[in-house]
């Protein structure tokens, strides 16, 4: 599938990959590689069209440098991508790692996409640091005329698992009230969750994205994890600002998770 000259800018979320340091890493029973190869493969005739791939953190399980090129190893030659660190990551050693360097903004069409750095070294919870803020502030200023999307590893919204809405932006407050003053941010796209969950937040769309090994348990109060299979989420921005959205999951595997695990 080529680009289309419709206006519409298409990009593929993916997140949480907890990548190995090898093909033969599994976690919670799932081999991580395996299913984000998977996953790549169900993309294969869509990330033709895609105007960008944006990873959205924990790309690998514990940091380590094999697992970034691992990821690089999977990722088809050519596929434009962007990416942000997860608290599982190692952010300084990514930015050396990754051939993409870390990009806080991308401009499509009429469209910005920005970049937020919200996991804390040896934290699990989320929080925006004061410079990060700062800049926010200043790009949104400079790009008062263009639609903009936010993406970040965690989400400032609750989602209904008690134990998760616990790790979320810890300063989500102050990046609402930093919001309420540009009213060109059309969305937020987090991930972390590792489930396709659609909220409304500080007056905008907040959606997560399923990872694309294993998933939450929605509305579990404890760490849980379900039976669903690795995962997407497709976005589609339109010229006139409005975004059509959904998630995605790529079945047919004979992988199954192990319930029984009790963190990760």
């Amino acid at each position: 599938m080529q680009k289309l000259d419709d206006g519409v800018v298409r990009v593929i979320q993916l997140s949480d990959c907890h990548l190995g340091a090898d093909d033969r890493f599994t976690l919670a029973g799932i081999n991580t590689s395996q299913s984000f190869r998977r996953v790549l493969a169900r993309l294969e005739n869509q990330l033709p069209a895609c105007d960008l791939v944006a990873v959205t953190g924990d790309v690998a399980a514990d940091g380590e440098r094999a697992a970034y090129e691992l990821f690089e190893r999977a990722m088809p030659e050519g596929t434009p991508f962007a990416w942000l660190p997860g608290n599982h990551d190692n952010f300084s050693l990514m930015q050396g790692v990754m051939r993409q360097p870390f990009r806080r903004l991308v401009a499509l069409n009429g469209w910005v996409l920005i970049f937020l750095v919200s996991a804390v070294p040896g934290r699990v919870g989320g929080q925006l640091a004061d410079g990060e803020l700062a800049e926010l502030a200043q790009l949104l200023e400079n790009c008062r005329d263009r639609h903009v999307a936010l993406f970040v590893h965690h989400p400032p919204a609750e989602i209904n698992c008690h134990w998760l809405d616990q790790q979320r932006i810890a300063n989500h407050r102050a990046l609402a009230e930093l919001l309420a003053g540009f009213d060109q941010v059309r969305a937020l796209f987090s991930g972390h969750v590792h489930q396709g969950n659609a909220t409304r937040w500080a007056g905008i769309p907040v959606y997560s994205a399923p990872s694309t090994c294993f998933q939450f348990a929605p509305g579990s109060d404890e760490f849980d994890l379900c039976e669903q299979p690795p995962g997407y989420r497709w976005i589609h921005l339109r010229a006139d600002g409005a975004i059509d959205t959904g998630v995605e999951f790529v079945g047919g595997d004979a992988q199954q998770v192990d319930r029984h695990c009790i963190g990760y």
